[in-house]
Order: C-alpha cells, then sequence, then structure tokens
C-alpha cells in the first residue's frame, strides 16, 4: 500500500510542472502526460514479463524497475538542468544593455 501510495504522491507535482510549462496548448500537454504515465506502466509490465520469462526469476522485475526509475530520474535531472540554462540565457539577454530579445 505504501510504495502505490508514494507513486500515486508523484502524479500532482510532475502534472503541476508540465501545466506550468506548457503555455499554449495546456490541455494537450496533460493528455500527453498521462498517456506517458500509462505509456510507463505498459512498458515496465512488459519487461517484468520479459525478464521472468527469460528465466531470471521472480525478483528481477525489481532490476528492471530500478533501471527505469534510475532513467527517469536521469531524465528529470537533464530537464531541470536545460531550464536552469534556459532561465540564465533569458536573465543575461534582459540583463544586457542594448541587447534586444529575439523571439
Amino acid at each position: 500500500m505504501l510504495i502505490g501510495a508514494l507513486g500515486f504522491a508523484t502524479v500532482p507535482p510532475l502534472q503541476k510542472r508540465v501545466l506550468d510549462q506548457a503555455h499554449g496548448a495546456p490541455t494537450l500537454a496533460s493528455a500527453v502526460n498521462i498517456g506517458a504515465f500509462n505509456l510507463g506502466n505498459a512498458l515496465a509490465a512488459w519487461l517484468g514479463g520479459l525478464v521472468i520469462g527469460a528465466g531470471l526469476g521472480y525478483t528481477a522485475p525489481n532490476w528492471v524497475g530500478a533501471v527505469l526509475v534510475a532513467s527517469a530520474l536521469g531524465l528529470a535531472v537533464v530537464s531541470a538542468a536545460l531550464e536552469r540554462q534556459d532561465r540564465m540565457r533569458a536573465t543575461t539577454v534582459v540583463a544586457t544593455p542594448g541587447a534586444t530579445a529575439h523571439h
């Protein structure tokens, strides 16, 4: 029960992050975000079945889950770094005297 509760606890902050970034099409972004959650669930179940079917045992899906979580964490770190870089670039353009922003 605790694992399920913690898993569902991640959805609202991630959904808010997506909506904060989707200025032009928040409804589409929300739908794609939930679709990505469903795709992740299906992918994890399929990969878990593959490792069990390969004879690696019933604990092997735990390792699949760990790899998927590490991959997701890596993507989150890269996303945050890119966002921070964009924010710094925008601040530099605005703060530079005589600079004009090209949008």
